[in-house]
C-alpha cells in the first residue's frame, strides 16, 4: 500500500535480522520498504529501526550476500506505534524463488528469550521481565524461583539443579558480581529489584568464553534496554502480611533516622572514644583503685547505646514505587540510548510461636529412644528491610558497525531485626529456669557496579568481531551495634509468695555483647574476545573464537567485640532498666582512699586475628570454535586456562596464612544437532570448577548470634574439579511455546562441605574425597486452546527437576558416626541439594480486554541444611509449599491495576532432625499470607 496523504501519522518499525540455522546476529543486512524510499541496514547486534513511516500497510525485503532474499508482507504501521518485527534469513547454497511470509509483530519479549535459547550454543534457561511482572516478582531472587531447576534459600540465597551457593555465579550484564556476604560467595539477589531488570538468563554448561567457576548454573541479570521512543513509567504498591500487620506483636527497638532508605545514621556505630588510636579499654582491677582509668572506663561504657531489648508495636503496611524513563535520541547524527530507572521498597515481616531447638545423640543408637534435648525456645522475629536501587545506561552507536556502552547500577539495602526466644535450656539449666535471648541486628548492604563495553566489527578484516568490557564493582556489608542479652529465671515460692529470680549466668552463655563489623570488597574485572568468522566445507558460517579475562578481588574485614559485665548490680528482670544511665559505668567512689565500684562496664574482646585483608586474582584465556560439522549439526569445542591465586592474611602476624594457587585447563564441548527446524537435541561436556571463599580460609572463629553458630576457618582447603555432562531435547512447538527434556551427571572431587564439629554448635569447613548429582528435568510451556478453542486466552507452564546427589563423608567423621551408629551410611546428600522442584503456573491472558491472571505453585523437597557432628542425624528442611495468585486489568488509557496474594497456603518453615521415625524440630516458623495493591502509568 502505497500511502501519499498529507499529515498522516507516523510509526516505528524495528527488529532483529539473525541467522535462521545458527541464530546469529546479522550486520549490514538491507530492509527496505515496497514503493517507498525507506529503509535502514541491521547494525552489529542484528537491530534495525525503520522511523518515520506513514500509517499503512506495506510489504518489506530484506537481503544480505549469500543469504535468500526474504519479503515480508503485511506489515500494518498505525500513528505513533512501534512495530516490531524480527527477520530469520536463510543461507543462500541454491538458486530459489524469493521466500514470502507473513508479518508478526513480536511483542512478547517471552518469545524472544526461547528463540535465543533455541539458537544458543549452551543449555540454557530465561525469565523475562514480562514473567517477572506476571509472576509478582520484586527481587532478582524471587524471579529465579521460575526458573527450571531453582529454589531459593534464606530468600536471597539461589539453589539451581539441587547444588547449594558455590556452585552458582552471578553475573551483571555479563560481568561477574562481587557477594555481599562475608560468609558465602553467591551474591545476595535480593538486593537486585526486578523493576531495573530486562531479563535473567542461567546458562547450565559451561563454553570456554565464560568464566569455569560454576557448576549449578552461570547467572547473567541483563538490565534494561531503551525503548525506540522515548516512554515513562510509573509503578507504586502496597501490601500488607497476616502474620506482621495484624496486632500490635512486631519488635523493634530505636533505630536512626536514616533508616528508612537503609542507611545508618550513626547512631549505631561504635562509639568515638573506642575507635581513638592508641586508647585501650582499662581494666577493671585497676580501674578500681586509678580515677583515671576509672574516668575513661566510664566515658566508654556510658557512650554506648543503651537499647539491648526489643519492644512490641503495630507495623505499617509494605510499600514499593518505581519509576523508569528513557528512549532514543541523536549526537553529531548518531543514535545515543538512554534509560534511567529507581525503585524503592520498604517490606516487614514477622513471625510469633517459632521454635528454636538444638538436639543431640549421646548414646548408641540402638540404645537410644530418641534424642536429648540442648535447648527448646519459642521464638519471635521481626524484620524490617529498605530495599532501593538505580540503574542508568548509555548506548552510543559510532557507526553502524561500532557501539559502544556504559552502565552503572547501585543497590542499597538496610535490614533492622529484632529476636526475642525463651524457653527450656535443660542441658545447662535446670527443669523450673526458664532460658531468655535477646538479639537487635542491623545489616546496611550497598552493591554498586559500573560497566563499560563495546563491540566492533571489521567489513575489511574479513569480518572479524571484537567485543570488550570492563567493570569495576564494589560490595559493602555492614553491620553496625548487634546487640545480644541473654539471662535466665526461675518462679520460687517464699512465704506463700510467687517470686522471681533473674540472673546472668556467663559461665553457661555470654555476658551482654555489643558487635561490631564491616566487610568492603572491591572487583575488578575485565574481558576481550575477537571472534573470526570463517565458511566450512559445506558452505556453512562457523567462527573461531580468542579471548582473555582478568579479575582481581580484595576484600578487608573487620570486627570489634565488646561485653557489657556488671560488678555492683543486680539484674531485677528489665533489661532496659538495667542498662540505663544510673547503672553504668562508676556507682560511687569511697570516701577513703581512691576505691571506686562500678555497675555495668565494658570490657573489649576483640581480636586482632579476626580482622583479615583477603586478595584473588583470576586469569584466564581460551580458543574456542563454534564448527558446522553438517547443516544440522554444531560443535562448540574449545578449552579455558584459568590461574587462581588466592591470599588471606590475619591482622594478627602469628596467625596461619589462608593460600590457594591453582592451575587449571578446563575443556569444554557442546554438541546441538538439529533434528528438525524447531527441535534440537544437545549433547555437552565441561570442565569447572569451585573456589573456596575468603571466609573459608580465613583462620580465625566468630559467633553468629542469630544462627547460633561459631564459624571456624579452614586455611587449608582447596578448590573443587567438577566433570559435568548434559543432554537435553528441546522442541519449540510455536511462539512461545517448548517442550524439554534434560539429563545431568556431575562428579565433584574434593567438594568443599560445612560440617558442625562439636556439640556447642561450631562449624567449620572441608574438603571431602568426592561426590555425584544425577538429575532429570522437564519443562513444558504450551497455550491450552489445542484442547479445546474456548481455552485459547490460557497458557500452561511446568518444569519438575528429580535430582540425586552422593556425597562421601570423611574418615574420622564417619568413625565417629559409626561409634554410635553403626549401620551408617559412608554417603550423604550434597548440602542444599533438593531431591525434586516442582513449578506449575496457569495464566490467563485477554488482550482485547487487557485482563491477565496467573495461578503459580512452587515446591520443593526436604534437603540437607546442616551436617550434624557424630552420630547425631543431619537437619533437613522439608518442603514449603507455595501457592500465589496474581491479578492484572488495564483500566483507562495508560493506567494498570494489579492485585496479588503470595503464599496463600501459608506452609511453615521447617528444619529437623529424623531419628526413630520422629521428628525432633531445629527450626520452625510461618511468614502468613501476603495481599498486595499496586497501579502502574505507562507514557
Amino acid at each position: 500500500t502505497n500511502v501519499n496523504a498529507q499529515n498522516v501519522p507516523t510509526g516505528t518499525i524495528t527488529g532483529s535480522v539473525a541467522d535462521a540455522e545458527t541464530g546469529e546476529a546479522l550486520i549490514g543486512v538491507n530492509i527496505i520498504l515496497a514503493g517507498k524510499t525507506l529503509g535502514a541496514a541491521s547494525d552489529l547486534k542484528g537491530h534495525y529501526v525503520i522511523k518515520n513511516v506513514p500509517a499503512g500497510t506495506y510489504s518489506m525485503f530484506a537481503s544480505m550476500i549469500g543469504y535468500q532474499r526474504k519479503k515480508i508482507s503485511g506489515v500494518e504501521v498505525t500513528g505513533n506505534a512501534v512495530i516490531r518485527v524480527d527477520i530469520l534469513l536463510h543461507q543462500e547454497t541454491y538458486k530459489v524463488d524469493e521466500i514470502v511470509i507473513k508479518a508478526k509483530s513480536l511483542n512478547d519479549n517471552e518469545l524472544s528469550l526461547l528463540r535465543q535459547r533455541g539458537k544458543a550454543s549452551s543449555v540454557s534457561d530465561a525469565i523475562s521481565a514480562e514473567s517477572m511482572s506476571r509472576f509478582s516478582a520484586s527481587t532478582a531472587a524471587t524471579a529465579m524461583t521460575h526458573v527450571t531447576g531453582a529454589s531459593l534459600m534464606d530468600g536471597k540465597y539461589v539453589v539451581i539443579r539441587g547444588l547449594g551457593n558455590r556452585y552458582t555465579t552471578a553475573a551483571l550484564n555479563g560481568n561477574e558480581l562481587p557477594s555481599s556476604d562475608p560468609d558465602k560467595k553467591a551474591v545476595q539477589l535480593d538486593m537486585i529489584p526486578a523493576a531495573l531488570l530486562a531479563n535473567i538468563v542461567t546458562v547450565k554448561t559451561f563454553t570456554p568464553d565464560r568464566p569455569g567457576n560454576f557448576s549449578g548454573g552461570s547467572i547473567n541479570i541483563n538490565t534494561k534496554d531503551f525503548p525506540e521512543r522515548f516512554l515513562t513509567k510509573i509503578s507504586l504498591s502496597s501490601s500488607f502480611n497476616t502474620e506482621t500487620q495484624f496486632g500490635a506483636s512486631f519488635l523493634t527497638y530505636p533505630g536512626g533516622s536514616r533508616d528508612w532508605i537503609g542507611m545508618d545514621d550513626g547512631s549505631r556505630q561504635m562509639p568515638a572514644i573506642l575507635n581513638e588510636p592508641g586508647v585501650q579499654v582499662p581494666d577493671i582491677g585497676s580501674a578500681y583503685t586509678d580515677p583515671e582509668k576509672a574516668e575513661l572506663l566510664d566515658k566508654m561504657t556510658r557512650a554506648f547505646n543503651t537499647s539491648m531489648s526489643p519492644v512490641s508495636r503495630r507495623a505499617p503496611l509494605n510499600q514499593s514505587y518505581s519509576i523508569s524513563m528513557g528512549g532514543k535520541t541523536g549526537l553529531f547524527d548518531n543514535p545515543l540510548g538512554i534509560i534511567g530507572s529507581l525503585s524503592y521498597s520498604r517490606n516487614y515481616t514477622s513471625y510469633q510461636n517459632g521454635i528454636a531447638g538444638r538436639w543431640q545423640l549421646t548414646g548408641d543408637v540402638a540404645d537410644v529412644q530418641e534424642l536429648v534435648n540442648d535447648f527448646l525456645l519459642n521464638s519471635n522475629k521481626s524484620t524490617d528491610n529498605v530495599l532501593w536501587g538505580g540503574m542508568a545506561k548509555l548506548s552510543y552507536k559510532l557507526s553502524r558497525n561500532h557501539t559502544v556502552e556504559a552502565n552503572y547500577m547501585y543497590s542499597q539495602s538496610g535490614e533492622s531485626m529484632a529476636r526475642y526466644q525463651y524457653g527450656a535450656f535443660p542441658r545447662d539449666l535446670s527443669g523450673n529456669a526458664t532460658y531468655e535471648t535477646r538479639t537487635l541486628k542491623y545489616t546496611e548492604r550497598r552493591l554498586q557496579s559500573f560497566q563499560l563495553n563495546g563491540e566492533h566489527h571489521f567489513d575489511a578484516l574479513s569480518g572479524i568481531e571484537v567485543d570488550w568490557a570492563g567493570a569495576f564493582s564494589n560490595s559493602y556489608q555492614d553491620e553496625p551495634d548487634t546487640r545480644f542479652f541473654t539471662d535466665n529465671y526461675t518462679v520460687v515460692e517464699r512465704n506463700g509468695q510467687l517470686e522471681t529470680n533473674y540472673a546472668i549466668r556467663p559461665s553457661i552463655y555470654p555476658f551482654p555483647t555489643r558487635y561490631f563489623r564491616t566487610m568492603n570488597e572491591n572487583d575488578v574485572n575485565g574481558r576481550m574476545s575477537i571472534a573470526l568468522p570463517f565458511s566450512s566445507w559445506n558452505g556453512v558460517q562457523g567462527k573461531l573464537k580468542i579471548g582473555g579475562y582478568l579479575s582481581t578481588k580484595n576484600r578487608t574485614f573487620t570486627e570489634r567485640r565488646f561485653e557489657i559485665r556488671q560488678d555492683k548490680i543486680r539484674y531485677t528482670g528489665s533489661p532496659d532498666d538495667f542498662f540505663q544511665n544510673e547503672n553504668m559505668g562508676i556507682l560511687s567512689r569511697y570516701s577513703t582512699g581512691n576505691f571506686y565500684r562500678f555497675g555495668n562496664y565494658v570490657v573489649d574482646l576483640s581480636q586482632l586475628s579476626n580482622n583479615y585483608d583477603g586478595k584473588q586474582v583470576v586469569s584466564a584465556a581460551y580458543l574456542m570454535a563454534e564448527v558446522p560439522v553438517l547443516r544440522s549439526l554444531r560443535a562448540i569445542v574449545g578449552f579455558r586456562y584459568e590461574t587462581t591465586r588466592i591470599k588471606v592474611e590475619s591482622k594478627d602476624p602469628s596467625m596461619e596464612k589462608g593460600n590457594l594457587d591453582t592451575d587449571d585447563l578446563l575443556p569444554s564441548v557442546n554438541i546441538v544437532y538439529k533434528l528438525q527446524g524447531n527441535m534440537n537435541l544437545r549433547a555437552a561436556y565441561g570442565k569447572t570448577l569451585a573456589r573456596p571463599q575468603f571466609r573459608e580460609i580465613a583462620p580465625y572463629s566468630s559467633f553468629d548470634f542469630v544462627g547460633d553458630f561459631i564459624y571456624v576457618g579452614n586455611p587449608h582447603l582447596q578448590r573443587t574439579l567438577i566433570d559435568n555432562f548434559d543432554l537435553r531435547w528441546e522442541w519449540f512447538v510455536r511462539p512461545g511455546e517448548v517442550y524439554a527434556v534434560s539429563a545431568f551427571y556431575k562428579v565433584f572431587s574434593d567438594p568443599i562441605e560445612r560440617v558442625i564439629r562439636t556439640i556447642n554448635g561450631e562449624v567449620g569447613y572441608d574438603n571431602i574425597e568426592k561426590a555425584t548429582v544425577a538429575g532429570i528435568e522437564l519443562e513444558i510451556r504450551t497455550g491450552l486452546e489445542a484442547l479445546f478453542a474456548s481455552l485459547r486466552n490460557f497458557h500452561l507452564g511446568m518444569n519438575v527437576a528429580l535430582i540425586r546427589s552422593a556425597a562421601s563423608i570423611p574418615a574420622e567423621e564417619l568413625e565417629a558416626i559409626r561409634s554410635l551408629n553403626p549401620d551408617a551410611s559412608g554417603l550423604r546428600p550434597l548440602q542444599g541439594q533438593s531431591p525434586y522442584i516442582i513449578n506449575v503456573d496457569l495464566t490467563y491472558d485477554n488482550m482485547s480486554s487487557g485482563t491477565s491472571a496467573t495461578l503459580f505453585f512452587n515446591v520443593f523437597g526436604e534437603r540437607l541444611t546442616e551436617v550434624s557432628l557424630g552420630g547425631t542425624p543431619n537437619i533437613y528442611e522439608q518442603p514449603r509449599p507455595m501457592l500465589n495468585l496474581s491479578f492484572a486489568q488495564k483500566i483507562i488509557a495508560h493506567f494498570s491495576l494489579k492485585a496479588t496474594v503470595n503464599n496463600i497456603l501459608d506452609a511453615s518453615v521447617k528444619r529437623v532432625h529424623h531419628f526413630n521415625g520422629r521428628d525432633f524440630i531445629a527450626t520452625q516458623y510461618a511468614l502468613g499470607r501476603s495481599v498486595s495493591l499496586g497501579f502502574s502509568y505507562t507514557l
